[in-house]
């Protein structure tokens, strides 16, 4: 499996012949330089594209113009895309809403509800078990209410329960500096314990990834053992798993 980071939430997965594409976002969310890195690895494909839902650092509706040079491809994305972009999805793309299971050529995909929009992905192959959480994440903000902080805090400790059973192989997660939480990825990498851990949501500023797995060390017991994390640094960067 090699994993390849483009930008913000935006991943490429080759894995046994095939290729996965993650929320794609529009141009003005994509710079030109992580553009072109994607480019030839979507280009004759066996690609799946999955969307988790419909905000402009996520989704681009141009992307059938984009994926136009794999060799087959498909599409997963969250019921809110389909429904504000139809124009921009193939009529037989899979839309899915929360907690559900479908089988896609060979993936047995299955969806938990996000605390923000849209869905997060559990996707399991013969091989490899992989989560990718979208906008799933303890975005508890200090301005919020108390009672609006402990409920975000509540569901996303709800869901790490479900994405624990899961046991994913690699985890993509979202890590936010802005809060003190981090938007809870020290909390999910030690409910989870994925055999590779991916941080996302970054916007493009990835100079502080360094500083994560100490942080998720500290915050551990002394014995805990090491969760590897993808310390990516700019668009092209990859990581590959025996």
């Amino acid at each position: 499996m090699d994993i390849t980071y483009i930008h913000h939430d935006c991943f490429v997965v080759r894995h046994a012949g095939r290729v996965l594409l993650f929320d794609y976002p529009r141009p003005s969310h994509l710079p030109a330089q992580a553009a072109q890195m994607a480019a030839p690895l979507l280009h004759g494909a066996d690609l799946t594209v999955f969307f988790s839902h419909g905000h402009p650092d996520h989704f681009d509706p141009n992307i059938l113009a984009v994926t136009a040079g794999a060799a087959t491809r498909r599409f997963v994305v969250s019921d809110d895309v389909a429904d504000m972009f139809p124009d921009s999805l193939p009529p037989d793309a899979v839309i899915m809403e929360p907690d559900q299971t479908r089988e896609v050529s060979g993936l047995l995909v299955s969806t938990l509800e996000s605390n923000d929009l849209g869905v997060a992905f559990l996707l399991a192959t013969p091989e490899k078990r992989l989560y990718f959480g979208g906008d799933l994440a303890q975005w508890d903000w200090p301005t919020l209410p108390e009672r609006a902080r402990a409920e975000t805090c509540r569901f996303f400790t709800d869901a790490l329960a479900r994405i624990a059973d899961f046991a994913p192989d690699v985890a993509f997660t979202n890590c936010d500096f802005r809060l003190d939480s981090l938007g809870g990825v020290v909390a999910f990498a030690q409910a989870v314990h994925p055999g590779l851990l991916i941080p996302m949501h970054l916007f493009g500023d990835a100079s502080r990834l360094w500083t994560l797995p100490s942080r998720i060390a500290e915050a551990g017991p002394a014995d805990a053992p090491d969760i590897p994390v993808f310390c990516y640094a700019a668009p092209g960067d990859s990581i590959v798993l025996e």
